[in-house]
């Protein structure tokens, strides 16, 4: 794996009652991203602790990458759409390749 790939973890909260509709928007962004963003690596989303916090894991080829999905426009939309849907605001951890001792696992 480069060293220029960017991971990004969100961790978003949604307001109780709002899983549902942050998980459908969150749905059209990741279509979007499929369709539009070839250097976007991974993109997924899953939901912990009984909906209360919604997941997103990302990983993109570089920091390039990651900004062109920032800008776009979708993905502004998502945020005007997702801000009243939150309890409060998301938290991004972001960092860069693997940790030299780590093993890389992926089955499709």
């Amino acid at each position: 794996m480069s060293s220029d790939e960017v991971n990004v973890v969100a961790i978003m909260y949604p307001k109780p009652g709002k899983h549902d509709e942050l998980a459908a928007h969150l749905s059209e962004l990741t279509r979007q991203v499929q369709i539009h963003e070839p250097d976007t690596l991974i993109y997924y989303a899953f939901s912990i602790k009984d909906g209360d916090e919604i997941m997103v894991v990302e990983r993109y080829r570089d920091g390039e990458a990651l900004q062109t999905h920032l800008l776009n426009p979708y993905f502004r939309e998502f945020g005007s759409k997702a801000s009243g849907l939150m309890e409060k605001p998301y938290e991004v951890k972001v960092g860069s390749g693997f940790l030299s001792s780590s093993v890389s696992v992926t089955r499709v």
